[in-house]
């Protein structure tokens, strides 16, 4: 299962520093982008149940500093 899920930050520019800092942090199978008017990193190549991937992605993101808004699950369907 390949989940796919946005972080979106609370910057609202894509500016290099930032693009730094999520790659510096480990994002490196994920790609920086706008959503929402936010920038917002796309988790959309990790393998695993979705619950992990998040707070995986959430310590990664925390440890680096970088600063969550919330999280946008794509393509989430639930019956």
């Amino acid at each position: 299962m390949t989940p796919e899920f946005h972080l979106v930050l609370n910057d609202r520019d894509l500016h290099e520093a930032l693009e730094n800092a999520v790659y510096e942090a480990g994002f490196d199978d994920s790609e920086l982008t706008i959503r929402s008017d936010h920038a917002a990193i796309w988790i959309c190549r990790r393998r695993g149940e979705l619950t992990a991937l998040v707070r995986q992605a959430l310590a990664q993101a925390k440890q680096a500093g970088l600063h969550v808004s919330h999280v946008e699950i794509e393509n989430a369907v639930f019956a």
